[in-house]
């Protein structure tokens, strides 16, 4: 009986930290939605994405494949971006998806955020660049 009552008193511990991280990603993604014309005059043309192609990997950053995957496929529909440069917003969020909720749950267990961010962040744009590149030198040939 002590086994089960440690377990949901751990189980429940663990479902309000959740809930604790998830909840402000949630209304965060709402206040973004709504500074929406804020975020399209950034641009990461540097990986050869557009401003039309931000809100969609902003996005899949800050709440991920699964919850953003609606988001996302709808911006890449109706936000004249090329084939190549959602390949490439998918790409970079294959890598660096959900990148404060995950980042946060793994802190809980005991991971070392600055190493996550910092890896997750630098391989991404790296990866992305080099296909960018790769791409673009192959159109030229």
């Amino acid at each position: 009986m002590d086994i089960l009552f440690v377990a949901l008193k751990d189980s429940l511990v663990l479902t309000l930290k959740l809930f604790v991280i998830i909840l402000p990603l949630t209304i965060s993604y709402e206040y973004l939605k709504h500074r929406q014309k804020d975020i399209e005059k950034r641009r990461f043309s540097f990986i050869g994405i557009s401003h039309n192609g931000l809100v969609p990997l902003v996005t899949g950053i800050i709440i991920g494949l699964t919850y953003g995957a609606g988001i996302i496929i709808h911006s890449i529909r109706t936000s004249n971006i090329s084939k190549k440069e959602a390949f490439l917003i998918l790409l970079f969020l294959s890598v660096c998806h959900a990148i404060i909720e995950d980042t946060l749950i793994f802190v809980i267990i005991g991971a070392n955020i600055f190493v996550l961010i910092g890896f997750r962040f630098a391989l991404a744009i790296i990866l992305t660049w080099l296909v960018w590149k790769v791409k673009k030198t192959g159109n030229e040939s």
